[in-house]
């Protein structure tokens, strides 16, 4: 039974999916054009064609996705990432005009910024 991961993405604590194998019918399209050109023209060597391939689509499909978002983010709990994903996502706090009482956020009307304008020289 596997342990529990958390999503670094969605933040999903639970045990995750393994990715679905897909369609298998590129594989068997390879394998019977590559089976064919080498029976015909005896250059056996073609058949590492479809043998990389069928081998590298079943290394990809072999990943643990998150059951709630699909991403590939399934992290340890006890790893460094899944300690800092377990405390939650970290948000920057900006200020904003409504915190400072006393800035102004909206822009002086012109003939105000003219008449000071006036006064200072």
């Amino acid at each position: 039974m596997m342990k529990d991961r958390i999503c670094t993405n969605c933040y999903h604590v639970g045990q995750p999916t393994t990715q679905g194998m897909g369609s298998f019918a590129v594989d068997i399209l390879m394998w019977m054009i590559f089976f064919s050109l080498s029976m015909f023209s005896s250059i056996f060597p073609l058949m590492l064609i479809p043998l990389g391939w069928t081998t590298y689509h079943i290394a990809i499909y072999r990943k643990s996705t998150c059951p709630k978002c699909g991403r590939l983010n399934m992290v340890s709990l006890t790893s460094r990432k899944g300690i800092k994903a377990l405390a939650g996502p970290s948000v920057v706090i900006s200020y904003s005009a409504a915190d400072d009482p006393d800035r102004k956020t909206d822009p002086e009307p012109q003939t105000e910024r003219r008449e000071r304008r006036a006064a200072d020289s």
